[in-house]
């Protein structure tokens, strides 16, 4: 069985050779790493460049910036494999990650893994562990996953190949969120999922120029608009409306608590406006509200939320930027 892995590349020159190192000292061998340079600025495109001339299995791809879900979908057309890994180019990942992956692939079509994120110098900062979740019902972590109370990244699973193609399943282009409907979509139409539990074996690196990091006021917010309109067109909205309203509601508090923090006067103002203004026209009150669905925070501020108050929120959000 082949492992396709795939490598969004965005000006990583710190970072790459480790990214790529990690593949290569895999401890099972079948594998291709496709590194789709979206567009670097920096020596990134040179390194994949050096790298694919060193080993025949490492594949370099230029292309104008386009983000990083189309850089992933540029990866999965190009695969060869039996099942796709994704990897960022700031991360890396265990020796023993494929190893310990092809067994799940013979019975499985998503399998997650555990992933531990560390700060530059390797200290552990967070244990991200899917396999947590592993006795939960297929409809409730779908459902969890979609508001992301269960991450949604696309680099925690491992996904076949022939299912993604079958089901014409690919990332949007959205600079934050563009796994959300990848990752319900892939869910959704996967027969069956397992777990990767020994030891976690990707390593994401927390550091400032992180994906997460980028300072935007509503991240989210087109994202939630993007999987609802998914669900219409699929006929599955009424089955998954109170969720998507959990979703609306997380999207919002993430989106005023940004703007607490990035603005000020004025300005704040009208954000905090025109985000609560979005929220209403998008909330679906002939629906009911799926609260097992949401985080221990969103639940403390959705009754504010649904009364179209969000002082509470940006008091919080306050308190904990001068915290």
């Amino acid at each position: 069985m082949k492992i396709s892995v795939i490598v969004p590349v965005y000006n990583a020159e710190r970072y790459i050779k480790k990214c790529i190192s990690s593949v290569m000292r895999q401890t099972y061998s079948d594998w291709e790493l496709l590194m789709i340079d979206d567009g670097s600025t920096d020596g990134s495109g040179d390194l994949i460049d050096i790298a694919a001339k060193k080993d025949s299995r490492i594949i370099a791809v230029h292309q104008k910036n386009a983000g990083p879900g189309e850089a992933r979908n540029r990866g999965i057309e190009m695969a060869t494999g039996d099942f796709v890994a994704f990897l960022d180019a700031d991360d890396f990942i265990d020796k023993e990650y494929f190893a310990l992956l092809l067994p799940k692939t013979k019975e499985h079509d998503v399998i997650y893994i555990d992933i531990n994120q560390v700060s530059g110098d390797g200290k552990l900062l967070v244990k991200e562990y899917m396999s947590k979740y592993k006795k939960l019902s297929k409809e409730r972590f779908i459902r969890s996953q979609m508001t992301g109370k269960i991450p949604w990244g696309g680099v925690r699973k491992a996904v076949s190949l022939k299912l993604l193609r079958d089901n014409n399943i690919g990332f949007t282009s959205h600079s934050v969120g563009e796994e959300a409907l990848y990752s319900f979509r892939v869910l959704h139409a996967a027969a069956s999922m397992s777990f990767i539990d020994k030891k976690p074996v990707y390593f994401y690196v927390n550091h400032e120029g992180s994906q997460s990091k980028l300072r935007i006021a509503d991240p989210l917010g087109e994202v939630v608009s993007c999987l609802r309109n998914y669900l219409l067109e699929q006929g599955l909205y009424r089955k998954y409306a109170d969720t998507v309203n959990a979703f609306n509601l997380t999207s919002t508090l993430i989106s005023l608590d940004r703007i607490e923090w990035m603005y000020t006067g004025e300005r704040k103002r009208n954000e905090v406006a025109d985000r609560m203004r979005f929220f209403a026209e998008s909330y679906d009150n002939s629906a009911d509200m799926d609260y097992e669905s949401l985080s221990y925070k969103a639940k403390l501020f959705a009754p504010f939320l649904q009364k179209g108050i969000c002082r509470p929120v940006l008091i919080a959000s306050r308190v904990r930027k001068l915290l």
